[in-house]
């Protein structure tokens, strides 16, 4: 149902004071996904709704994450995991962070940058040096494994990411704006218009489907 701005209550309506939002607090029975995009939540709670647990949803976010907002997480990077067991009321850490590759020794580091014996520098953002060897994909997996739920397999918990990267989905302003500075003329062919909106801004693009993240998963 559409309203008009006359038609919602003020701020100031004595009626509304006692609530601290205008939104109401939301309540679920089974459980409640939360994370910056909305896509990759409907991936943790079609898991949780599948009999997976948190940490099967988890994975599941962190995989839609990757597709809808893939300068915040991906498997390209890191993970950690906090996991608080009800049962046992015990609170256990993962690290699946990365190391540096097998021959990024510290001599090796400073003939690349041309640093001399005794001179300070520093590793550029973009250079192969500055990347760590990711620990995200086995970090999903030693999540799963050891606090899963045992009901559902990588596959199905990670089904949802590769749809939405196999169908495509609207880009969101946030996710915008940080793809935006990375914008080439290599890039363009992984978005469509969207129909009648402006399609030079990134706002109103779509990834457009593509099988390479998918397949990977």
């Amino acid at each position: 149902m559409a309203l008009n701005a006359e038609a919602i209550p003020p701020s100031s309506n004595p009626a509304f004071a006692q609530f601290p939002s205008r939104r109401s607090v939301v309540h679920s029975t089974d459980g409640i996904v939360a994370c910056t995009q909305p896509l990759a939540a409907r991936c943790g709670l079609r898991v949780l709704q599948q009999g997976g647990n948190a940490a099967d949803a988890a994975v599941a976010v962190a995989a839609g994450l990757n597709m809808t907002e893939p300068c915040s997480t991906g498997i390209g990077g890191d993970m950690f995991c906090l996991y608080y067991d009800a049962k046992t009321k015990k609170v256990s850490a993962m690290n699946g962070s990365g190391r540096a590759g097998a021959g990024c020794s510290l001599e090796t580091i400073r003939k690349d940058l041309g640093l001399k014996e005794g001179q300070d520098g520093s590793i550029p953002l973009n250079s192969v040096h500055a990347v760590t060897v990711p620990g995200a994909a086995a970090g999903w997996v030693d999540t799963v494994e050891s606090f899963g739920s045992g009901k559902l397999s990588m596959s199905q918990i990670l089904a949802p990411a590769i749809e939405l990267g196999e169908k495509g989905f609207p880009v969101s302003e946030i996710a915008a704006a940080s793809v935006r500075p990375l914008s080439s003329p290599i890039h363009p062919k992984y978005f469509i218009p969207i129909p009648h909106t402006n399609a030079t801004q990134v706002e109103t693009r779509r990834i457009q489907p593509h099988r390479r993240i998918p397949q990977l998963l």
